[in-house]
């Protein structure tokens, strides 16, 4: 008798876990009031995300960022650079969606903004230079989402990888360069409607 109610209350659970993860519909669409990125800065930013799969496990996510750095000096007054990213990338939910959700994912990122720099010469002098810089490269994500019923959301997510395109075209001089394999983070806290 004991080994029957065992079983029944684990199967119970099983059907009841797959129950909740039907309950949330499969469209995500997420508003980032604080974000953060290495080499963009704070910022803000949007993004949609698609459950592939009936048991919620399995999903879409189009991220994009704007980032807002002031710690550019040109000709010794402060500017404010935008730098834009998106971060498009599959999500893996091992327990599918309940009131909190896990989610690993792999993502692909591309960045597009500006910079300064100084330029040094042989005889001493240096000169202030603009770059516009692009990047690439791929993200390993790791979330936390907070289902507040099957509409609303919240959550956080970081994102540690590589970035393999690193160039920079100077503006001043219109040399351009390529830096080596750099690394890459993310960060973003989310407010999220489903529909």
């Amino acid at each position: 008798m004991k080994k029957l109610i065992i079983g029944l209350s684990l199967l119970s659970m099983a059907f009841g876990a797959q129950a909740q993860s039907k309950n949330f519909p499969k469209n995500n669409l997420k508003f980032y009031p604080l974000s953060a990125f290495a080499y963009g800065g704070v910022g803000v930013g949007i993004g949609y995300e698609r459950l592939l799969d009936n048991e919620g496990k399995f999903g879409l996510h189009i991220p994009v960022f704007v980032g807002l750095d002031n710690d550019y000096t040109v000709n010794s007054s402060n500017m404010t650079r935008a730098t834009f990213m998106v971060n498009p990338g599959v999500k893996f939910y091992p327990t599918g969606q309940r009131r909190v959700t896990y989610g690993l994912g792999a993502s692909l990122f591309g960045m597009v903004g500006n910079r300064n720099e100084y330029i040094y010469f042989p005889n001493g002098t240096r000169q202030e230079t603009e770059q516009n810089m692009v990047r690439a490269g791929m993200l390993i994500n790791n979330s936390v989402q907070f289902n507040i019923g099957p509409k609303f959301n919240l959550g956080m997510d970081l994102g540690l990888g590589p970035s393999y395109l690193n160039q920079y075209n100077n503006k001043t001089t219109g040399m351009k360069h390529s830096e080596g394999i750099q690394f890459m983070a993310s960060f973003g806290f989310h407010l999220g409607f489903r529909f």
